[in-house]
């Protein structure tokens, strides 16, 4: 048996009212990427979304908070919209990622 896709919108559910903080220096892109570090041997290139996410985490605003400025900044900019569950589902993906790799904490 292969290994089941994770559940991300119940990990967005876990997560909805917490407040995950940045961790680690931008140190600007290359290319397409955005190099961020947390030290000399931890470097991270992270895709423009990810970079973007990264940025809204600011252990003020909630992961709920976070998804409304998601969906406020895709209709401003005339992206075609998602759907909400696809929206939690990239956001828990991302906020996961960044978590395993060190590059969010949590506060409360």
């Amino acid at each position: 048996m292969g290994s089941a896709e994770p559940d991300y919108v119940s990990l967005y559910n876990e997560m909805a009212d917490r407040k995950p903080v940045k961790q680690g220096v931008d140190m600007g892109a290359s290319g397409e990427e955005y190099i961020v570090s947390l030290g000399e041997d931890r470097v991270f290139a992270l895709a423009p979304a990810a970079y973007y996410i990264w940025n809204l985490c600011d252990g003020v605003r909630s992961v709920k908070d976070i998804l409304e400025k998601v969906r406020s900044d895709l209709r401003e900019s005339g992206e075609e919209e998602l759907e909400e569950v696809e929206l939690k589902q990239i956001l828990a993906m991302i906020l996961a990622e960044l978590g395993n790799v060190g590059l969010i904490g949590w506060t409360g």
